[in-house]
């Protein structure tokens, strides 16, 4: 009788840890994809997926220590041309409904022009309709 209750026990135990590790998995997934997804929205000047992708009251802080809100970064100027970004290094941690995403931001301004690293901390948070960016900061390498 105990080795039953033990195994029911343990099933159980597995029926409600199981999801929460599938959940944790996707959600790192979703939100790596959701940086790539915002690194294409500005490289091409996608201000409607920018929209989606920040929240309303989010907030930016530059490497030189300037604040922009969302409309701030909705209304700036396009990269300069032939600028590419790439995203190294980056990783997930989420607690409940919220996740911080850390990783280095390869910019290169231009074809000729010397590339700079930034290293980036990004705030999420899961609203009803997903995860939402509400925060990022910037470092100059």
């Amino acid at each position: 009788m105990k080795s039953r209750s033990y195994l029911a026990l343990t099933l159980l135990t597995l029926c409600f840890t199981a999801p929460r590790a599938f959940a944790a998995d996707n959600d790192e997934a979703t939100l790596k994809a959701m940086e790539q997804t915002w690194i294409q929205a500005i490289l091409t000047t996608n201000r409607a997926t920018m929209d989606k992708l920040l929240d309303d009251s989010f907030v930016e802080t530059s490497p030189n220590g300037q604040r922009r809100s969302k409309s701030d970064v909705l209304l700036a100027p396009p990269p300069p041309r032939g600028s590419s970004q790439v995203l190294m290094d980056v990783d997930v941690h989420v607690n409940g409904d919220m996740a911080i995403v850390i990783g280095t931001n390869h910019f290169k301004p231009g074809p000729t022009v010397q590339p700079v690293d930034y290293s980036f901390t990004d705030v999420f948070v899961r609203r009803v309709d997903g995860w939402r960016v509400v925060s990022s900061q910037m470092t100059r390498r």
